[in-house]
């Protein structure tokens, strides 16, 4: 058993000489993390790299899709077309984080955009990235959905690292949303009917003083080992199907 982990960051960064390097470390620990929590090997694509036809050669027991600090007006599309078109056929549990999350969104014609101008009093934490556009940045609250069995275990309000400037502005059709904050209603959204899972925040910049990152990685990894078990020995129950 496997997890592809797949790296959306733009070239421009990953070949940068500093910026790719600043990535790589990212990427390091990212993966370390998740191989930790889930207790397997993670495999590492770069998103021009996912397709259907890569997916089932070798299947994975789940598909977690990452962030990025590029404006996806940077980006040509037609390279984002096998990773589409796989969060649409969803051929293994999928769990989209940040720029992850809008992906599968959009995969399902949800629109998006930024979460607007900063307006009078608003602090940006960051004016390099998006200067003049309102962001979430650092350990912030934000609402959990009980129902969602991402959240298990966990206060209607956890604190959870987030890095973003651009949201969902709807919920794709045939999903739920599960969390919000203040500044952007759309923290999380799961699918009715097949184990995929989008996330604003970042579940894995976790640490000892905001441990609920890991708690939502563990149950997703939960998730991933039930659905194994029951794509293995036959029939899937009504547990992996929102309520």
């Amino acid at each position: 058993m496997r997890v592809v982990y797949v790296d959306t960051e733009h070239t421009k960064v990953r070949d940068h000489p500093e910026a790719g390097s600043r990535h790589r470390a990212r990427l390091a620990e990212t993966i370390g993390r998740l191989e930790s929590v889930a207790g397997v090997p993670a495999e590492v694509l770069a998103f021009a790299e996912v397709s259907p036809v890569r997916i089932a050669q070798s299947p994975p027991a789940a598909i977690i899709i990452g962030g990025n600090i590029t404006d996806w007006g940077e980006f040509d599309f037609e390279e984002m077309a096998g990773l589409l078109e796989v969060i649409r056929a969803a051929p293994a549990p999928i769990l989209g984080i940040c720029a992850g999350h809008q992906l599968i969104g959009y995969a399902h014609d949800a629109t998006w955009g930024s979460l607007g101008p900063l307006q009078d009093g608003d602090i940006d934490p960051d004016p390099r990235f998006a200067p003049g556009l309102r962001k979430q940045r650092g350990f912030l609250t934000v609402q959990l959905d009980a129902r969602c069995p991402l959240f298990r275990g966990l206060d209607p309000t956890a604190i959870l690292f987030q890095s973003h400037y651009w949201q969902l502005e709807d919920v794709p059709q045939g999903f739920a949303a599960r969390a919000s904050s203040p500044w952007s209603a759309i923290q999380a959204i799961e699918h009715l009917d097949q184990p995929v899972f989008g996330v604003q925040f970042h579940p894995e910049r976790y640490d000892g003083a905001h441990p609920d990152g890991a708690v939502i990685l563990c149950n997703f990894m939960a998730l991933v080992r039930d659905w194994d078990e029951a794509i293995r020995y036959g029939g899937l129950t009504a547990e992996f199907c929102a309520s």
